[in-house]
């Protein structure tokens, strides 16, 4: 697709553009506020609690992304792409390799943080392991609809070559 077309597709679109454009600037906003509470964090407790909320907001933006470039591949392109697949393979390894991270990530911190912050310490693991989950579930609710319209789409531009 040209790069011209895009953007007339897109200034057609200017609701959604305003509403893409918002949330990015609110991502950033929460990622550049994590990481100034994580330096100025004065014990591992709190620097491991932003940083939780710093991995948390990068996953949530991830795991968003990837569901947004399949439903502007399937819907706004309207043209078949094997993108959608493949994307739909990088969802699932991206949760696997999320979790694995998670876990690292988990025991790390366990014996990092202070014995006087202990008791919050579930609450921290249950934030990471939870964070990006709903994103998650609306990709794998949503991904299968999605690669059904796509395959519609493929078999009517086989019919009309």
């Amino acid at each position: 697709m040209e790069t011209k077309a895009l953007f007339s597709k897109m200034i057609k679109n200017w609701p959604g553009l305003i509403f893409l454009l918002a949330l990015a600037c609110l991502m950033a906003w929460l990622m550049t506020d994590d990481i100034n509470r994580m330096q100025a964090a004065t014990t591992n407790y709190e620097y491991y609690k932003n940083f939780i909320y710093l991995i948390v907001n990068i996953a949530i933006t991830y795991f968003f992304c990837i569901v947004m470039l399949m439903v502007f591949f399937t819907y706004i392109n309207k043209q078949y792409s094997k993108w959608c697949v493949r994307l739909f393979y990088v969802l699932g390894i991206s949760v696997l390799v999320y979790y694995v991270i998670a876990g690292q990530f988990n025991t790390h911190m366990f014996n990092m943080i202070e014995s006087d912050h202990i008791e919050e310490y579930p609450k921290m693991a249950h934030r990471l392991y939870t964070g990006p989950l709903y994103w998650m579930f609306v990709g794998y609710f949503f991904v299968p609809k999605i690669l059904k319209d796509a395959r519609k789409m493929k078999e009517e531009q086989d019919l009309t070559i």
